[in-house]
């Protein structure tokens, strides 16, 4: 990975997750593929992964797709607009694209979900309930 292509990835992070120290990781299955994992460095510990490339066939490339996700994303972030479904896709599709068959009905499967809860509940109302019936009652 070029000094440059570094610099924009950690950029990027600096634009999702803030200032601070990046694990960048290169994983491997020990044969064929390789991936990227993005961690925030806490000092003596590692957060959870932020953010995975999918798997690459070889050690170059899950930094060319891990610039490419960050990229796009950051694209996105900065237009100001709600992220689409064919955004995500984009994002998220993998080297390849080769994840899309796989996200897109995830994605419509969620979007249903979001639109039934919508459905269901009215506005003012948590879990079925009115938000006022929740507040606490002031006393006399």
């Amino acid at each position: 990975m070029s000094s440059t292509q570094f610099q924009r990835i950690l950029a990027s992070c600096e634009i999702f997750w803030g200032k601070g120290d990046y694990d960048l990781d290169i994983e491997t299955d020990g044969w064929m593929t390789y991936c990227v994992v993005v961690k925030k460095d806490l000092g003596i510990s590692f957060e959870p992964p932020l953010i995975m490339t999918g798997a690459c066939g070889s050690e170059d490339r899950p930094w060319g797709e891990l610039d490419r996700m960050l990229r796009i994303w950051a694209e996105q972030i900065w237009s100001g607009q709600l992220m689409t479904d064919d955004q995500r896709l984009e994002i998220f599709g993998g080297p390849s694209e080769r994840n899309k068959p796989i996200l897109r009905p995830f994605i419509a499967r969620i979007n249903e979900r979001e639109m039934d809860s919508t459905v269901r509940q009215a506005p003012g109302e948590i879990d079925g309930q009115h938000i006022r019936s929740r507040l606490p009652v002031a006393a006399p």
